[in-house]
């Protein structure tokens, strides 16, 4: 980052000499550091593609960035390079030569299964702004250009990580009936599985039931049944190309689990009437949704977010729900009693039994 300029510095100082309007320079500082935010995200990203973060975790002490390199399989001046930006952006600490990881972080950018965990949030951000020049398309001409989901399936794989642990660590113990009905064996679900990361995990947790993931992207089922192998979970965990008007064939089921799917979804009724056909009496239906919360301030950080989240949506051709939005889509389709559980970070999920 190059210093502030000549003109940057003259608006300062002006500011100190002058009767100015209250928070100009505040805003100036925080339009500042916002650009400073975009370079962290970044730094944050490639420490995590690259296996950084997650090398300087497994260590107890400050290490030289030849060594790092050496560990990563990776260019040593690259390394160089992002330590020092890592370091200046406080990610690091630095020791004469030497790097560390901060404890205090690790959690943040490099433990995938913490509750505190933002790395993916970080990659998902990097990854979809690769995209971003398809916004041309829609700017000028309301339609949005071929490429504008390259990177979409990585980039929710990334930032799903969390709302898989949020499930596991926060819906779960919220919902007794829920968790007892993975507990005792049930037969799960997933629809718009991706590349199977939930159905995986959970299958971990909960050896007595089983799952079957529906998708219609090819290279995510693909990429699920690989993982699926060589998880050794294909005994009980299975993927289905397809969409979600197509589950008819493969039900009942006792758990419908839509993880941040819904609202990209385009035939939602439909797709919701069909679940509520195949989930047998006293199952459970689970949609993880991000949610715009009307009633509270739009300055808050959280809806700061989910406001801003909502260009990335647009460039899907979808848009973020209200809670009053999705009730109502859930109760028109024969969920009549849905409990929403909010689990941090403009994450909703909403329960709802047969």
């Amino acid at each position: 980052m190059q210093p502030k300029s000549s003109a940057t510095r003259r608006t300062v100082s002006a500011g100190r000499r002058q009767k100015r309007a209250p928070g100009s320079v505040p805003e100036f500082e925080a339009l500042w550091r916002d650009s400073i935010g975009f370079l962290t995200l970044w730094v944050v990203h490639l420490g995590r593609r690259f296996g950084l973060l997650q090398a300087l975790a497994d260590r107890d002490g400050p290490i030289r960035t030849r060594e790092l390199a050496r560990l990563c399989s990776l260019h040593e001046p690259a390394v160089a390079t992002w330590c020092e930006a890592a370091s200046s952006l406080r990610i690091l600490a630095r020791t004469g030569p030497r790097y560390s990881l901060p404890a205090k972080l690790r959690p943040l950018v490099a433990l995938e299964d913490d509750p505190a965990y933002l790395g993916g949030q970080f990659s998902y951000l990097a990854l979809r702004s690769l995209d971003y020049d398809a916004f041309d398309g829609l700017f000028r001409r309301g339609e949005v250009d071929r490429g504008a989901a390259r990177h979409l399936t990585e980039a929710s794989g990334e930032a799903t990580t969390w709302d898989h642990t949020a499930f596991l660590t926060s819906l779960l113990p919220r919902v007794p009936g829920l968790l007892s009905l993975f507990e005792t064996g049930a037969r799960i679900l997933d629809l718009g599985c991706g590349t199977g990361a939930w159905d995986l995990r959970v299958a971990r947790r909960f050896p007595k039931s089983t799952f079957v993931g529906v998708d219609p992207d090819r290279a995510a089922i693909d990429a699920a049944k690989r993982h699926a192998e060589s998880s050794r979970l294909g005994d009980r965990v299975a993927f289905v190309l397809g969409a979600g008007e197509s589950i008819a064939s493969l039900g009942p089921f006792d758990i419908i689990h839509l993880g941040e799917v819904l609202s990209a979804v385009a035939a939602k009724a439909e797709v919701l009437a069909s679940c509520h056909r195949i989930l047998r009496k006293g199952g459970c239906l689970v949609v993880a949704e991000g949610l715009i919360d009307e009633r509270s301030d739009p300055h808050e950080v959280t809806n700061q977010l989910i406001r801003a989240m909502g260009l990335d949506f647009a460039l899907l051709g979808t848009r973020f729900f209200t809670r009053a939005e999705l009730r109502t889509l859930l109760r028109d389709s024969g969920f009549a009693r849905a409990r929403f559980l909010h689990v941090g970070g403009g994450l909703w999920y909403a329960v709802a039994s047969k």
